[in-house]
């Protein structure tokens, strides 16, 4: 099953359960810089960006970006000597961040400084495992808000989540090595960042910039931290790099500010670290085994299936498009189906549309949905999918057309 670029873009922005990004607390520097990945460019299959051109339709309030470039240019599966060539696990990458994390953290493996505040502060004991484990409820429970959000300024930050981890460990289902790496990234990250963060930092910036105020320190210690998690550049690009990197800011701080509070109320810091490796943990694993190459796997499986149930509307796409434009129709509607019911409701629709560039309030949404619900039930079947997308060749066409008119 050859997957296009375009439909690599909607796995990242229409995934309801993508997990929010790795930079949402996991590597300084951070191992993508979000706010850089717009919702105009694309994935190669070796793991770089190519830019799409896009040509963009402004009418009163709404600003419609429709690739210009052909969806099915970048080939990331692809049959090669009888052999799919599937992206797989990037462990340069990996080692990499590692590789960063052993730099940053050098004074906890050398024996220095860092070894000591964590020998010092850190008891990993039943109840700092507890605390810990209670500590990343709430952090979850902030990222499941955000994973089912269809704000736009949340979409970005989806969107990163799946291409980094799509870049880690590719889009082939890897349980095993999966799950070992990234409780390996997530232990080392949570060991040398909260050592670094909390255990060292708090401390200085209590004692060095004010007069021993802990609440200060924290504070001041967890604007570092957020800082330093985003890509501060991006800030002066104006447009959704900055609304991007604006947004992981926040909940970076949110995040720093909750390893804080676990560190400075128990006064142990064996209780961010578990929180946070737990926390990162679950970034990694469930981003990749259900946002990314669940769904993958998932939206292949189905689009081979005949699913169409007018299999007279199908063979005159088939005629009018191709069988290559049948099949990406179908791949990409089942992307979009992240619930996997079978249709696509309103909330799925929308968030699709941020990974075209096109930025539609609730009433244009309306407007586009019942275009394409055309028998009014609710929700849009494959064969009311296909016939809204098969006249103009795109979703970002047909949606443009529905509101602006032929163009």
């Amino acid at each position: 099953m050859v997957w296009s670029s375009i439909q690599y873009r909607l796995l990242g922005a229409t995934l309801l359960a993508s997990f929010p990004s790795p930079n949402r607390g996991f590597v300084v520097p951070p191992l993508i810089k979000p706010a850089n990945y717009g919702r105009s460019t694309d994935w190669n299959h070796d793991g770089t960006l190519s830019t799409r051109r896009l040509l963009t339709v402004q009418s009163g309030p709404i600003s419609l970006k429709v690739p210009t470039t052909s969806s099915t240019s970048t080939k990331l599966l692809a049959a090669k000597k009888g052999k799919k060539d599937e992206p797989s696990l990037n462990l340069r990458l990996v080692a990499q961040n590692l590789a960063n994390q052993a730099f940053i953290g050098s004074t906890i493996w050398t024996g220095g400084s860092g070894f000591e505040v964590l020998m010092d502060k850190a008891d990993f004991g039943p109840l700092a495992v507890l605390l810990g484990v209670a500590g990343v409820l709430p952090l979850l429970a902030i990222s499941r808000a955000i994973e089912t959000s269809d704000s736009y300024a949340l979409s970005g930050l989806n969107l990163a989540t799946n291409m980094a981890v799509l870049r880690l460990f590719g889009a082939k289902p890897q349980p095993i090595s999966a799950f070992v790496l990234s409780a390996l990234m997530a232990v080392i990250t949570g060991v040398v960042e909260e050592t670094i963060f909390r255990g060292q930092a708090i401390t200085f910036s209590a004692n060095r910039l004010t007069d021993g105020d802990v609440l200060t320190g924290a504070f001041l210690s967890t604007l570092l931290f957020a800082f330093l998690h985003t890509n501060p550049l991006s800030f002066f690009k104006g447009g959704d790099a900055a609304l991007d990197n604006l947004v992981l800011f926040a909940l970076q701080f949110v995040n720093g500010a909750v390893f804080a509070f676990l560190y400075v109320s128990t006064g142990n810091l064996a209780v961010p670290i578990i929180t946070h490796a737990l926390y990162d943990f679950y970034i990694f694993y469930k981003t990749h085994m259900v946002d990314v190459a669940g769904q993958m796997d998932y939206a292949s499986r189905e689009a081979m299936m005949p699913k169409i149930s007018n299999r007279a509307l199908e063979q005159r796409w088939i005629l009018q498009r191709g069988e290559d434009f049948v099949n990406g129709v179908k791949q990409s509607f089942f992307l979009m189906d992240v619930n996997r019911d079978g249709v696509l409701s309103k909330k799925e629709l929308r968030i699709a549309l941020f990974s075209y560039g096109i930025n539609l309030s609730e009433s244009q949404t309306e407007e586009v949905y019942r275009k394409a619900d055309l028998d009014g039930g609710g929700d849009i079947d494959l064969d009311e999918f296909l016939q809204f997308v098969g006249p103009e060749g795109s979703t970002g066409k047909a949606v443009r057309n529905t509101l602006l008119g032929p163009i």
